[in-house]
C-alpha cells in the first residue's frame, strides 16, 4: 500500500529497496515513530526513487514532494562508490572540516612547547619538556576517551578548558629561571588535553550509511590529518615570526575549546537525528574491563604499535642512509616520500570495492609494511632510499583505515572512542620507542640491520593481524543500528 504522509513530514525507515529505477520500488523494511506524528502500523509501501539499479538503502527519511514519496539518502549500490557520494552524504564536509580544527593544536602546540623550551633552556630540556609531553598525552588517552564516552558531549571541552588553563600557565612560567616548573604544567596539561581525534572517528561510524562509506571517508579523514600535520610546523613558524613561541603556545592550546565545541555540538546534531532509532550508549552497572584487555582489542591494536615502531624508526634510518649517497639534509627527501606514500596508499585503498574480509585485508596491508622495510634494508645508503621510503609509506593510511573499520566492526559503539584512542596511544608509543631504541641499535650497527629488524616486528604484527577472531568476541557485542538490515550477497559495500 502506498505511504500516506504530510507535506514534508518524514519517517525514519530501515528498509532494503528491491527494486529500483524509473518505476515504482516496492520498499521492506521497518517503519519507526516518525517526528512529530503519530507511529505508522505499516512497513510495506510503494515509493518512486529516482536511482538506477539495485540499491540497498539504511536509515534514511521518507518524504513527500509534490504529491509523491521520494527517498532522502544515499544508495549503497553502484552509484555510491566513490569520495564524491561519500562526502554528499549530510554532516560530512563539516565533519572533515572539524578533524582540520581538532588536530592543529595537537600539531601546532609539540612544536611550540619545543621551540619555547630551546629558546629559554637549551636543546636539552626542551628534549625532556617534548618527551614528557607525548608521554602524557598518550599514556592516559583511553583512560580520557572513556571518561569522555562516560559524562557526555561537554566532557571534552571541561578537558580542553583545563588544559588550556594549564598550557597558560606554563608560558607565564617558562621565564623563570627554573624549568621544572614550567616542565610540571607542559606535563599536566598533556594529561588532560582532550581526546578530539578519537571521538571524531567515533562519529563517522555513526554518521555514514553503510561500510563503504565509512571506509571512503576515513581514508579522506587520514588524508587531511596527514596534510594538517605538515601544514602545521609551517604555520607555527609564520606565527613565531610575528609572537614570543611562549605565546604562540597559548593560542595554539586555545584552539582546543573551539574545537571541543564543535565536536559537543555534532555529536548533539546525530544524536537528535537519530531520534527514537538511537540505542543508549549506557555502560551497565558492573565495571566494565579496558578494551585493550579483549581479544579483538589487542589484535587491532598490535599491528598499529608495529606500525609506529616502525615509523619512529624511520627517522633516525633515513638520516643515516641518506648520509651514505649523499648528506644528512637530503633526507629531507625520503621523509617526504614517506608521507606521499601514505596519502597515495589511503587514496586508493578507500576508493576501492575490496571483496576480502577485515582481518585478511588487515594482515595484508601489515604484510605490505613487511616488504616495505625489507625493501629499506635493502637499498639503503644508495638514492633508491627515496623509493624505498615511498613503498614503506603506501601501507601507513591503510592500516589506520582498517583499524578503525575493525573498531567499528568488533567493538560495542559507546567504546569507540576508547578504541579509537588505543590506536592513537599505540602509534605515539610505539614511535617514540622505535626512535629511542632505533638510535641506540644504529649506533652499533647500521640502518640495514635496523630496517631488518623493522621487518621482522612488522611480520609479527602480521600473524598477529591474521589471528584475529574471524567473528567478533563476546566483548565486543552491541553492534551499532546502522547495520541492522542484514547483507544479501551481490548488493554490500
Amino acid at each position: 500500500m502506498d505511504l500516506s504522509l504530510p507535506e514534508g513530514e518524514g519517517v525514519k525507515v530501515q528498509c532494503e529497496v528491491i527494486r529500483v529505477g524509473g518505476g515504482p520500488g516496492i520498499v521492506a523494511g521497518l517503519c519507526s515513530t516518525p517526528l512529530n506524528m503519530a507511529p505508522v502500523d505499516d512497513s510495506l509501501g510503494t515509493l518512486r526513487t529516482g536511482g538506477k539499479g539495485r540499491a540497498r538503502i539504511l536509515r534514511h527519511a521518507i518524504r513527500i514532494r509534490k504529491g509523491r514519496a521520494v527517498i532522502e539518502g544515499h544508495q549503497q549500490g553502484r552509484c555510491a562508490l566513490g569520495y564524491r557520494a561519500t562526502l554528499s552524504v549530510p554532516r560530512a564536509k563539516r565533519l572533515l572540516a572539524l578533524g582540520i580544527l581538532s588536530r592543529l593544536p595537537s600539531g601546532l602546540v609539540p612544536f611550540a612547547v619545543l621551540i619555547s623550551f630551546t629558546q629559554h633552556y637549551g636543546i636539552g630540556v626542551a628534549g625532556l619538556a617534548s618527551g614528557a609531553l607525548l608521554l602524557a598525552i598518550a599514556l592516559p588517552g583511553p583512560a580520557r576517551a572513556r571518561w569522555c564516552a562516560t559524562h557526555g558531549p561537554a566532557a571534552p571541552l571541561i578537558l580542553a578548558l583545563a588544559s588550556v588553563s594549564l598550557f597558560a600557565a606554563a608560558a607565564v612560567a617558562t621565564s623563570r629561571s627554573h624549568w621544572q616548573i614550567p616542565l610540571f604544567f607542559i606535563a599536566a596539561a598533556g594529561a588532560l588535553f582532550p581526546p578530539l581525534n578519537p571521538a571524531l572517528r567515533a562519529l563517522w561510524s555513526r554518521l555514514m550509511p553503510d561500510k563503504h562509506h565509512l571506509q571512503s571517508i576515513h581514508a579522506l579523514d587520514s588524508t587531511v590529518e596527514e596534510l594538517t600535520f605538515v601544514a602545521a610546523p609551517l604555520m607555527g613558524t609564520a606565527a613565531m615570526a610575528l609572537a614570543d613561541a611562549r605565546w604562540v603556545l597559548v593560542g595554539s592550546a586555545l584552539l582546543l575549546v573551539p574545537a571541543a565545541v564543535g565536536l559537543g555540538a555534532a555529536t548533539r546534531a546525530l544524536v537528535a537525528a537519530e531520534g527514537a532509532e538511537a540505542r543508549p550508549n549506557v555502560a551497565t552497572g558492573r565495571r566494565r574491563r579496558s578494551v585493550i584487555r579483549s581479544r579483538d582489542g589487542r589484535g587491532i591494536t598490535v599491528p598499529v604499535i608495529a606500525l609506529g615502531l616502525c615509523g619512529g624508526g624511520l627517522t633516525v634510518i633515513l638520516p643515516a642512509a641518506s648520509a651514505g649517497f649523499s648528506d644528512v639534509i637530503s633526507s629531507g627527501y625520503s621523509f617526504a616520500a614517506f608521507s606521499l606514500g601514505g596519502v597515495v596508499g589511503g587514496l586508493a585503498y578507500g576508493r576501492k570495492k575490496w571483496a576480502a574480509s577485515l582481518r585478511l585485508r588487515y594482515a595484508a596491508a601489515t604484510t605490505g609494511l613487511v616488504i616495505g622495510t625489507l625493501s629499506l634494508a635493502a637499498l639503503s645508503a644508495s638514492p633508491l632510499t627515496i623509493l624505498a621510503a615511498f613503498c614503506v609509506g603506501i601501507p601507513l593510511t591503510p592500516i589506520f583505515v582498517i583499524a578503525y573499520l575493525l573498531v567499528d566492526e568488533r567493538i560495542d559503539s559507546s567504546r569507540h572512542a576508547e578504541a579509537n584512542a588505543w590506536l592513537g596511544s599505540g602509534y605515539n608509543l610505539g614511535s617514540a620507542a622505535g626512535a629511542a631504541l632505533g638510535g641506540q641499535l644504529l649506533a652499533l650497527t647500521g640502518p640495514r640491520l635496523v630496517a631488518a629488524i623493522l621487518g621482522g616486528v612488522a611480520a609479527l604484527a602480521a600473524v598477529v593481524a591474521y589471528r584475529l577472531p574471524r567473528h567478533p568476541t563476546s566483548d565486543a557485542d552491541g553492534e551499532d543500528e546502522h547495520w541492522a538490515v542484514a547483507d544479501t550477497p551481490g548488493q554490500s559495500c
